[in-house]
């Protein structure tokens, strides 16, 4: 959020320094962008404030479904600082130490929100044993998200299944798939929800480093 928010704020710097030579559709759009936003974080302090909060301080835990819609909210926060931050660089003259920040933002900002989102799908599922395979009631199964290497290692040497994933290997999944637009090596993705997810983050990143960044490189040359 705090990301999102500098974010934001960058880029409304942009859009006010370069106001007057502007085209009036982009800036329309830059306002449409900016209200869509305030909506989106306005929801989300909103539900964090009302919902999330009380509970909290009574000593309940937010629910998975409360998680759910405050991560939503965040990614669309971000989504739409990626449109803008698009739409921006494709008819303002900005500087390209400029963008590199706001490339290396988004970055972190997007890394972070898919590191939610694959704890959210995959980490849940283990823990309520939901399995995708299981042939016979003594087999050795894999979880249906993502399969690590430690878990694969364990059912071959070990024939066991009991290993489970902690934070670092999420984070440790999310930002190598940030760098290379796919899952590291040894990782795999079981069934379609993980699939479409990592779709959408290799897209995300792909407009980072290749639209952002590698415009930010180009005008420093």
């Amino acid at each position: 959020m705090i990301l999102n928010l500098g974010l934001r704020l960058r880029i409304l710097e942009h859009v006010l320094h370069a106001h007057r030579n502007a085209p009036w559709l982009l800036m329309e759009i830059q306002r449409g962008v900016l209200v869509l936003f305030a909506l989106l974080l306005v929801a989300f302090w909103w539900l964090l404030l009302v919902r999330v909060l009380p509970g909290w301080r009574r000593g309940l835990v937010p629910t998975h479904r409360q998680l759910g819609f405050l991560v939503q909210l965040a990614s669309g926060m971000a989504a739409a600082n990626l449109l803008s931050e698009d739409l921006t660089i494709y008819r303002l003259n900005l500087s390209s130490y400029g963008l590199l920040l706001d490339s290396f933002v988004l970055y972190f900002g997007i890394s972070l929100i898919f590191l939610f989102w694959y704890w959210y799908l995959d980490n849940p599922l283990r823990r309520r044993g939901v399995l995708w395979e299981q042939v016979r009631p003594t087999a050795i199964s894999t979880p249906y998200g993502i399969v690590f290497p430690e878990e694969t290692l364990e059912r071959d040497v070990l024939q066991s299944d009991r290993w489970q994933p902690g934070f670092i290997d999420y984070a440790y999944f999310a930002f190598l798939s940030s760098n290379c637009f796919g899952p590291p090596e040894g990782h795999l993705l079981v069934g379609r929800p993980i699939k479409v997810l990592h779709s959408l983050h290799s897209l995300a990143m792909i407009t980072v480093f290749i639209v952002i960044l590698a415009r930010a490189i180009n005008t420093l040359s």
